[in-house]
């Protein structure tokens, strides 16, 4: 709904130098889901959207033997790292 960050993720990788294709950020229906899913080079699927969704991305990996990341109500994950400020960062966080 909001991909805004990680077309700004997408921009700095690029600007790092990162080679083309590593990182992709595809957004679209179930065919355009279904077709990178089934594609015979991809390899690996990382997905975050609604838990129905995610759902049926991670058994389709599944029965093609694709490793999958499918977070399912994701909203914003934070890492809190042992330096942080354990205050800030919870408030972020829940």
């Amino acid at each position: 709904k909001v991909p805004l960050t990680m077309r700004r993720v997408a921009a700095l990788m690029e600007q790092a130098g990162i080679p083309h294709g590593i990182f992709q950020m595809i957004q679209g229906t179930k065919d355009a889901v279904n077709a990178i899913i089934d594609h015979p080079q991809v390899r690996a699927v990382t997905f975050v959207g609604s838990s129905p969704v995610a759902k049926l991305v991670a058994n389709r990996c599944r029965a093609l033997d694709k490793r999958c990341t499918a977070l399912g109500g994701a909203k914003n994950h934070l890492i809190a790292l042992p330096d942080c400020e354990v205050d800030g960062a919870s408030s972020d966080i829940t």
